[in-house]
């Protein structure tokens, strides 16, 4: 099983979405996230995830929430099973630098960015990850 962390990340009201290339669509719209690194925390795979795909490093994580998610995937003619540990995290910094892994970004509010989202699980993250934010 690949394993991969992220961080839903707002900024006041607006969340962080990232546009992914596919090999076959427009490109699927999701957050931050990558895969663990050997000697890694979870924390710290998406805290520098984060940062090498968004440029953003001045984020705050609340500590008390996570949500993990899983699915499959077709990898050169492989099923791939993967799970994903989400984190939420808020920051100031609006500025976004690209990795050479996306092709656009978005700081959208809560109902634009649940439409964006590609994935019904991602959609889910969000949801779940916004009402723990409304509450901080």
């Amino acid at each position: 099983m690949e394993k991969s962390c992220g961080v839903v990340l707002f900024n006041e009201k607006k969340v962080l979405l990232l546009q992914h290339p596919d090999a076959i669509e427009a490109g699927h719209w999701d957050f931050p996230k990558g895969h663990v690194e050997i000697g890694e925390s979870e924390l710290q795979t998406a805290v520098r995830e984060l940062g090498e795909e968004t440029g953003i490093t001045d984020v705050h994580i609340l500590s008390d929430f996570s949500h993990t998610i899983s699915y499959s995937l077709i990898k050169k003619d492989q099923k791939i099973a993967k799970e994903v540990t989400f984190f939420v995290g808020f920051t100031d910094e609006i500025n976004v630098v690209l990795s050479h892994e996306h092709q656009a970004f978005a700081w959208l509010d809560f109902d634009a960015a649940h439409n964006r989202l590609t994935y019904e699980n991602a959609k889910k993250t969000l949801t779940l990850s916004f009402n723990f934010y409304q509450k901080k």
